[in-house]
């Protein structure tokens, strides 16, 4: 089974804003029963706060198994059979900001149906035209590679392929057909 570590698509400011609320919390707490000073519940805020930036981010990936995938986020697993998931939602846009165009990844899930309604993957700056920008990391191909041999659907195949050819692994495979029954029609078609 394979493991796809999904750290490189995540930004580190919601690692940031995790780590500033459990750093805020513990001020408030050790300010509030008096039991260290302000200068040492400061640094033990920064301390919280700067451990969540660099840690959380790595405590994010996405495990195959034999029944389905199991998404962890900050140490928290999520289990999905296989029959619950839909394939990849994939949103391209500009962030308004900076003008850069990217791509988030979130895990479409059949019930209830919808294109974003499972957890978000990932987050990836591509060009202008929305095409890889060529130096996506391997975790990614990867994670199209897991979800092409299960036969699950990438909402851009072409996207997928793209970055799965710039490490030299296969492509998606085509996607099904559906086939129309062998024999006579029934009675009313």
């Amino acid at each position: 089974m394979t493991t796809v570590r999904l750290a490189f698509m995540r930004r580190r400011v919601d690692a940031i804003g995790v780590g500033c609320l459990l750093a805020l919390i513990a001020v408030i707490v050790l300010s509030g029963t008096g039991a260290t000073g302000v200068g040492p519940t400061l640094l033990i805020g920064a301390a919280i706060a700067a451990a969540a930036a660099v840690g959380g981010p790595r405590t994010f990936w996405l495990r195959e198994e034999e029944t389905g995938l199991t998404v962890v986020r900050l140490l928290v697993p999520k289990h999905y059979t296989w029959s619950q998931i839909g394939g990849i939602a994939m949103d391209f846009a500009e962030e308004p900001e900076t003008s850069a165009h990217q791509v988030r990844l979130r895990l479409r899930l059949v019930d209830p149906p919808g294109r974003s309604c499972g957890p978000f993957l990932g987050e990836l700056t591509i060009t202008d035209d929305d095409r890889p920008r060529g130096v996506e990391p391997r975790a990614l191909a990867e994670l199209f590679a897991l979800f092409g041999r299960h036969g699950l659907p990438v909402d851009r195949p072409e996207f997928a392929n793209a970055v799965l050819s710039a490490h030299a692994l296969p492509p998606l495979p085509p996607p099904a057909v559906p086939t129309a029954p062998d024999g006579p029609a029934a009675p009313g078609e």
